[in-house]
């Protein structure tokens, strides 16, 4: 008789163990489990959408600094001298940006520090240059 309640018990195990497994496979209780991989990857993903973020940030930056080295050509607050040194300075900088790019894994917190340090710097000069009074262009 106890053979038979040990052998009804492993049945009732196996049934309820069947019954479960298709809501896990489902997914119906992922955020319990701790080292569910797609869980990894999502955290992956955001990682790499910060990283574009701060590529963007700085394409955009440099963006606004090319218009506002235009808008000094244009109204005569950079001699023909001081337009060609900085945009020289600031094609190196987007240069600099793009080959951190292309290593593979974006732009890490000491490159973009470094970015950032360059573009402060050429943000100042800019100024700097822009309201020094040297007025060169032709209108």
């Amino acid at each position: 008789m106890t053979k038979l309640k040990t052998i009804a018990a492993a049945a009732v195990a196996i049934v309820g163990l069947t019954a479960i497994t298709p809501a896990f496979a489902a997914g119906q209780y992922d955020r319990y489990d701790r080292y569910d991989r797609s869980d990894r990857y999502d955290r992956y993903d955001r990682r790499e959408d910060i990283r574009d973020y701060r590529d963007n940030r700085v394409d955009a930056r440099i963006d606004r600094l090319e218009d506002r080295l235009d808008m000094g050509r244009r109204s005569g607050r950079l001699t023909r001298s001081e337009f060609g040194r900085l945009s020289s300075e600031l094609n190196g900088i987007e240069r600099l940006s793009y080959q951190y790019e292309r290593s593979g894994r974006g732009i890490d917190r000491q490159e973009m520090a470094n970015l950032s340090y360059r573009l402060d710097r050429f943000e100042q000069k800019l100024h700097w240059e822009r309201n020094d009074r040297d007025t060169a262009w032709r209108r």
